[in-house]
């Protein structure tokens, strides 16, 4: 017999399920945000439409001439699938619940692409090549764009994009992907078609955080980046939780680090030539943070201040004043007036000289007072140059500065890492980035991957291959497309870089080259964009994006929409080694097989034993097989070609009929 005792039993725990389903039932209707205002769905395919609502509610969704419906499970979540479109729109696309409705505007359909990877897949138009030109020229309201937000995650929550889409103008291009964007204009130019471009990269950061742990699992080669990944996971969490929490902290202290003028030492006045500064410290330049503060790893804002009595030939004159370089950027004053700054909108800014005009209104005064703010963010901060490069002059008479007793105070000062960025060590976590800037796009149907990565796996070349095969093949599985399942996977190969070499070297660089050429070689539907001849021997950055944004698309126009193009140079297959101590090489896509310049190949080499090389005679076949030879060398087996990290002295020119250089190799492989 039931009693009303026995009923009371059961109401803290039904107390106790009604306040854990609160939120769940008082979420509204939501969606990702890649799923807004002038998004580009993947034309001719099935495209997911995903979101949240309360739980058990009809959701219904339209666009086109298609109505779908769904009901939303236990924790509010729905999907449903729209039927491919062939047509571009631009379309609306409805989402309502019985309580609520959400409109998105200007859809329309075409080519979507995801660019992922470090610091050159993420590097802007800005800052490329001919920057000033390509944004002017950048009108396409046919090219849309979206920026994933810098995030890391470590916990059970699918966490948002954080980005907008937006129509290609000279000002949205501004700082995004250069690579993505040139690829994303060609692939529109030559198919007159809309085209979708999602930049999902981060600088410095290496391919097991773009790879899923279980990925990471299921290959025992890759067991280094998993044996201590379950004890850290919990730490990293906490610690995300802590900067999201402190964000709104970070944001003013990053208005404090601003080239701002109202900063706040202009305004206490540091910049006048009436401030008190007696209680400052002194010192002479050139001076670096780390020698004036004994603070560990100091990163902030410093002023430095002098007065110079200037004679009478450079009074009432306008004047150049000279500071060499400074780390990272400067706001610099004469006689309370700015007179030049450098900022974070220069990419190149703790490496540029300072050379900035003093006017002849400003230069007012006999004394002249100088104050520079100077701003670092990140490692070693100061005056970089040497003492000569500080100087006043009006180019016939020149006073130098270095020696001046320049007054200083540190005006706000930090450790280690930028306020408002995450930790290195949890940009590079395993797994994080996926977690926070892969997985919330995941289903978003996409017709490929633009991938510029492995700077950052350079030291690890040996698990490189391996890694990037489970990075590829994971994400296919996650995305599992009906339609497209083992999408596109276009890889940048390392570009030359460091001191050029005229022979082999067993470099991490150039095995790191290798261990991409046999992923492409390896992996179905994958692409390997050669660009051997394009990088910048002291640059790990090179500002040549165009190039590589046309080599990507020629493997997108040659492999994903059959244009009667060659993708790339020469890329090696295989080798046979012959009883005449030859070796002869084989070759895919070598129609057309030649020297790029001159009428002989060169950079060749040969070995016995794979250790000591030689220079070799390499002669092109009729069938387009190459044969490498060498008189002193007996019973050879294996060739290299451009294995060097920069092989720009072996005078490479081995091409075909798209005149882009063969990708370096090594035949043992």
């Amino acid at each position: 017999m039931n009693t009303p005792f026995k009923t009371l039993r059961f109401l803290p725990a039904l107390l106790l399920l009604l306040t854990i389903s609160l939120p769940a039932f008082a979420q509204s209707l939501s969606v990702a945000s890649i799923i807004s205002d002038h998004m580009m769905l993947q034309r001719n395919t099935t495209c997911p439409i995903w979101g949240k609502a309360k739980p058990y509610q009809n959701i219904t969704v339209t666009i086109d001439d298609q109505t779908h419906t769904t009901t939303t499970n236990i924790n509010g979540k729905w999907r449903i699938n729209l039927k491919p479109i062939s047509t571009k729109g631009p379309f609306t696309l409805t989402i309502t619940s019985p309580d609520q409705t959400l409109t998105i505007t200007d859809v329309i359909t075409g080519e979507v692409w995801l660019g992922s990877g470090q610091s050159n897949m993420e590097w802007s138009v800005r800052s490329s090549n001919n920057a000033e030109q390509e944004q002017a020229n950048a009108q396409y309201p046919d090219i849309r764009i979206f920026t994933v937000k810098h995030q890391a995650n470590h916990s059970d929550e699918i966490l948002d994009p954080n980005g907008q889409w937006e129509s290609v103008t000279p000002k949205s291009i501004e700082h995004f992907s250069a690579v993505a964007y040139f690829f994303g204009r060609k692939i529109h130019q030559e198919l007159n078609t809309p085209v979708g471009l999602i930049d999902s990269s981060w600088g410095g950061t290496p391919a097991q955080s773009w790879t899923p742990i279980h990925a990471l699992r299921q290959n025992s080669k890759l067991n280094r980046y998993v044996k201590t990944y379950d004890q850290k996971r919990t730490d990293w969490a906490a610690r995300i939780k802590d900067f999201n929490a402190n964000q709104e902290r970070y944001q003013q202290i990053q208005k404090t680090l601003s080239n701002a003028p109202d900063n706040q030492g202009a305004a206490k006045g540091y910049h006048t030539s009436d401030f008190n500064d007696s209680d400052w410290e002194t010192t002479n330049l050139p001076v670096k943070y780390a020698e004036i503060n004994s603070t560990p790893d100091i990163n902030g804002v410093l002023w430095v201040r002098t007065s110079v009595e200037l004679p009478s030939q450079l009074q009432n004159k306008q004047l150049t004043l000279n500071l060499g370089v400074i780390d990272d950027y400067d706001l610099t004053y004469v006689n309370g007036q700015i007179v030049g700054q450098i900022g974070k909108e220069n990419s190149r800014a703790s490496g540029t000289n300072r050379k900035y005009t003093i006017p002849a209104s400003v230069n007012n005064k006999p004394t002249l007072t100088i104050a520079v703010r100077v701003v670092d963010t990140l490692r070693t901060g100061g005056f970089k140059s040497g003492g000569h490069n500080f100087y006043l002059t009006n180019d016939s008479d020149k006073i130098r500065i270095d020696k001046n007793d320049w007054k200083y105070k540190f005006a706000f000062i930090y450790t280690k890492e930028t306020p408002g960025r995450l930790d290195r060590d949890i940009r590079l976590s395993i797994s994080g980035l996926y977690n926070g800037m892969i997985q919330p796009l995941i289903p978003y149907a996409i017709k490929g991957v633009l991938w510029y990565q492995g700077e950052s796996n350079n030291n690890g070349h040996t698990t490189y291959e391996p890694l990037l095969t489970s990075l590829i093949t994971s994400w296919r599985e996650a995305w599992d497309q009906p339609i497209n399942k083992d999408f596109p996977f276009l890889i940048v190969q390392l570009p030359n870089y460091r001191e050029p070499s005229k022979k082999v070297e067993q470099h991490s660089w150039a095995h790191l080259r290798e261990a991409q050429r046999l992923t492409h070689a390896k992996l179905p539907n994958t692409g390997l964009a050669t660009i051997i001849d394009i990088g910048d021997t002291k640059n790990i950055h090179p500002r040549n994006k165009q190039d590589v944004g046309l080599r990507l698309a020629y493997w997108a126009l040659a492999e994903t929409y059959n244009k009667p193009i060659t993708p790339a140079g020469p890329l090696f297959t295989h080798q046979t080694i012959n009883k005449d101590n030859s070796i002869t090489l084989h070759f895919k896509y070598a129609d057309g097989i030649k020297p790029l310049s001159g009428d002989k190949l060169s950079g060749f080499f040969i070995s016995s034993n794979g250790r000591s090389f030689a220079p070799a005679t390499a002669i092109i076949n009729p069938d387009n097989t190459i044969t490498v030879s060498h008189p002193s060398i007996l019973n050879p087996k294996v060739v290299a070609y451009g294995f060097a990290s920069n092989p720009e002295k072996m005078n490479l020119n081995l091409t075909n009929d798209s005149n882009i250089p063969a990708s370096p190799f090594l035949s043992s492989n």
